[in-house]
Order: structure tokens, then sequence, then C-alpha cells
């Protein structure tokens, strides 16, 4: 399980073409650019709250928060140049619709993603079964990645909570956002197979952490009739 920066369709996020800047682009670039599309996306700006905006302006966070980090924009440079080449390797990739979140989990994915009543004190969620996901025959015997979106506390890239007036954090340092975990589903998999992920041992990124302990996955075979209905 990883934490890469792909969305839950399984494409391969270029952070420069989202934020419209080149990839030689300099921090006060990078700052300038995302601080203009917050503001076209911000619902307390905006006045709009939709969960297709707050997914927008998740991803939008999480491009800046990789560019503007010279360690971690190194990294995803590296990644995106070798992006081609693995999404050449990976072959099945879960669609989105075969991955079925429990109550609790969408509940909190829609309460928590850029919610306005957030507090400092951390709060850590344990469920049951959180996420079921749903695999044909053909991909549990050669074996497959899932994208799953999980709720995430992210240091607001802002202001660090040093602005009170901050718009994106309200001044209090941090933002409930979603981040991608990457599922591998190994060839060979069983049918009803569950698989427990220890969230405090992972972190996104430095700037990011998880707001749940852990998550249970399960996996589920279905016929392929099933997988396009």
């Amino acid at each position: 399980m990883t934490c890469i920066h792909y969305n839950t369709s399984g494409n391969f996020i270029n952070y420069y073409s989202l934020l419209n800047i080149s990839p030689e682009a300099s921090r006060d670039a990078i700052r300038a650019s995302f601080c203009s599309m917050v503001k076209l996306l911000h619902p307390d700006i905006t006045g709009t709250d939709s969960m297709v905006i707050r997914e927008e302006l998740g991803i939008l966070v999480q491009a800046y928060r990789t560019l503007i980090d010279e360690h971690s924009r190194l990294q995803y440079d590296s990644q995106l140049r070798q992006h081609d080449i693995k999404a050449a390797v990976v072959g099945h990739i879960v669609p989105r619709k075969r991955v079925k979140y429990s109550f609790s989990l969408k509940d909190l994915l829609r309460s928590r993603l850029l919610s306005k009543k957030i507090r400092r004190r951390d709060r850590i969620y344990n469920f049951g079964q959180d996420i079921e996901i749903f695999i044909t025959p053909r991909e549990a015997e050669e074996g497959a990645l899932a994208f799953v979106e999980l709720p995430s506390r992210v240091s607001c890239p802002l202001c660090y909570g040093s602005d009170r007036d901050c718009h994106l954090c309200h001044g209090i340092g941090r933002i409930a956002s979603t981040t991608n975990l990457q599922v591998d589903i190994p060839p060979g998999l069983n049918d009803q197979t569950y698989v427990d992920v220890d969230l405090l041992s992972m972190r996104p990124d430095r700037f990011t952490s998880f707001t749940m302990k852990t998550v249970r996955i399960k996996f589920t075979i279905i016929s392929r009739d099933q997988s396009e209905s």
C-alpha cells in the first residue's frame, strides 16, 4: 500500500499542468498560481459547495504541497518522468465504480473534506470493514491496482496557522482533505480476503497524516457480467 500521485481512476496527475505552470517554475510562481486557483474553487469564496469541487480543491492542495517543497518536488519529478513506463507495466486497474465505501467512511469523507469545523485536537476514527473492492477473476489471478480515498489532515500550505484571516484554514493551521491510497492486489488472491492496513505507520508526506488509525479492506471476486453492470 502506497500513497502516490494518482487519482482514483489510476491516472498519474501532472501537477504542473494542473497549476498551469512550467516544470521550471519558481516557488513564487507556484505559490501565486495556487493562490489564484484556490480563490476560484474555495467554497467560502464561491458560495458553492459540492463533493466535486472539494475533490478538485483537495488535489490542488496536494499539488501545491508537493511542488513547493524541494525534496518532495524532486521525488515527484522522478515519478513524472517514469510514469509512462510504469503505466505500461501496471496492467489491470480496478475502476472507481467497483470500490465501495462503508456508510461511515462515506460520511467521514463527505464531512472532513475541507470542513469548516476543524478542531485542533486530532480525531482518530476506527471502523470495521471500511472498503470493499470488487475484482474480476482475471484481476484476482494476475494482480491489479486499486485507488481509494481516505480522509487526511494537511498543514495549511499558505500560512501554517500564522494568519487567522487565512482564507484556506481560517488560522487553524491545518485543513481536512483526502489522500489517495494505492492498493496493490497480488496475483492469486482468494475471494473474500480481508486486509488490515496500519495507517499510523504511513504518512503520504511530511505535511500530511491520515485521520484514521487503520482501514480494513475486503476483496470480493465477481463475474465479468457483474463488473460491467
